[in-house]
């Protein structure tokens, strides 16, 4: 049986063509929208784990975990599961509404990526930080609730990420538009995708004004009346 083509032999350098809408998909945004999609799915298993465990615990006839371990899985639980699973597949759907929906290419794919690490890395001390006891704080981590720094660290490492991620976004769009990949307004699947970018840097914007000062007060550089 003859396997299915998977890239036309006309396709430009760095694009492949799909086989069953014929749409011109960018390498890079390909791979960018895999890692994503798989790190936020990650993200959901761990917090259906921990909701698992909270359950447990819930019920009475179980009881499995200590009052210490059920409020430290809530915080894990709230992080995950409202956090890291949701923008790390925003931001996937942000690489196929602006790239694969317009027929255009990733302005910077290594920008991208550098993006992805810092997200990356922050969801890693946020999690170490969280399973080790050191982030005791739930998921309304602010003063007078301390934290190690380096769980405050971990949050604004991914915020600024995500911001990096949406602001590459709409440089796709600018780039989109001056190299007519698509012919009259946007699609809505962009306009909807857009909407929610920037929602996304207002609500990035605010987290960034509570979080950077209680950074500072967690290494005692800074003191915040609560």
């Amino acid at each position: 049986m003859t396997p299915p083509v998977v890239a036309a032999v006309d396709s430009p350098i760095g694009f492949r063509t799909c086989p069953s809408t014929g749409r011109r998909i960018h390498l890079g945004a390909q791979h960018l929208i895999k890692v994503h999609a798989v790190a936020s799915v990650l993200a959901l298993l761990i917090g259906a784990v921990a909701a698992v465990l909270l359950v447990l615990t819930r019920w009475q006839a179980v009881h499995l975990l200590p009052a210490t371990w059920y409020y430290r899985l809530l915080g894990v639980h709230a992080m995950n599961m409202l956090i890291f699973f949701i923008i790390f597949f925003e931001m996937a759907v942000l690489y196929f509404a602006g790239p694969v929906v317009l027929n255009s290419r990733v302005p910077a794919p290594r920008v991208g990526w550098s993006a992805l690490g810092l997200m990356v890395l922050g969801a890693l001390l946020v999690e170490w930080t969280m399973w080790t006891g050191r982030a005791d704080v739930l998921f309304t981590s602010y003063i007078p609730l301390r934290a190690h720094p380096l769980y405050y660290l971990g949050v604004i490492l991914f915020a600024v990420g995500t911001l990096v991620t949406v602001a590459l976004f709409f440089a796709t769009l600018v780039v989109a538009r001056r190299e007519r990949t698509y012919q009259g307004s946007v699609p809505l699947v962009t306009f909807g995708a857009a909407t929610a970018a920037i929602i996304a840097v207002i609500t990035l914007l605010h987290g960034a004004a509570i979080y950077i000062p209680t950074f500072f007060w967690s290494l005692g550089k800074m003191h915040v009346d609560p």
